[in-house]
């Protein structure tokens, strides 16, 4: 067994796979805070993470990688916390997150935030972070799930703005309503199956498109749409009015 922190979350961990210890390594934690629950990974949660994926064949130890993510969430939801599909970042202390469908640009968008505004960008997580309301606010965290590209950082950050984005010759960026957003992150968030959890899901959907702001970008993925995403949802467009 293995203690982890994830999303200021301390619990305990119960798989057979070396894997899990070495994506999860980041997250390790060996202080005095108490776990809050033990996640165990079960062969039969792996053949049903198998199940999911019948086309392809990977080795048992990415299902239950896979396993141990599901479960995970499963209990954050009871912490008011979600994931969300994304590439997340931080710029000067404010967290972005740029969601869309895989193979739109999210992760080109992010990396192009790190040419154009380098050191002072932070890549949260390139794929799966948490979203978790903390208090008052939304918080944004590296979760050892980070894409292909295995960027992450085991921090958190205050979230300044959701951005769908949306490939087009020109770039606009525009705010769009709590309606239209709600739909896109119904689509790109791990949708419970049990009514109650799903009752949970859109409490905390609904908390946070009240709280950060929503915005829909069609760029073609260029450095001039990074600065015109960052110039509108940072308010430096406003602050020059």
């Amino acid at each position: 067994m293995q203690r982890y922190k994830i999303a200021d979350i301390v619990f305990t961990a119960k798989y057979t796979y070396p894997y899990i210890k070495k994506i999860c390594a980041n997250y390790e934690y060996d202080g005095d805070e108490p776990s809050k629950t033990i996640i165990e990974v079960t062969k039969e949660d792996i053949e049903m993470e198998k199940s999911h994926f019948s086309v392809l064949d990977f080795p048992d130890a990415y299902y239950e990688s896979l396993a141990l993510y599901r479960k995970f969430l499963a209990y954050m939801m009871t912490n008011d916390a979600i994931i969300l599909h994304s590439s997340a970042l931080a710029i000067d202390g404010e967290a972005f997150l740029f969601t869309a469908p895989s193979g739109t640009g999210k992760s080109t968008h992010a990396k192009l935030y790190r040419q154009v505004f380098g050191d002072r960008v932070t890549m949260i997580n390139d794929d799966k972070p948490i979203i978790r309301l903390v208090g008052e606010d939304f918080y944004v965290y590296g979760t050892p799930w980070n894409g292909k590209h295995n960027l992450d950082t085991n921090t958190r950050v205050k979230i300044k703005a959701i951005c769908n984005l949306k490939q087009a010759k020109e770039n606009s960026i525009k705010q769009i309503s709590k309606a239209q957003m709600l739909m896109v992150l119904i689509n790109q968030t791990l949708r419970p199956k049990e009514e109650s959890e799903v009752d949970k899901l859109f409490t905390i959907l609904d908390k946070l498109l009240n709280k950060v702001g929503l915005y829909e970008l069609y760029c073609n993925i260029s450095e001039e749409a990074v600065k015109l995403s960052y110039k509108t949802m940072s308010g430096e467009s406003k602050d020059e009015d």
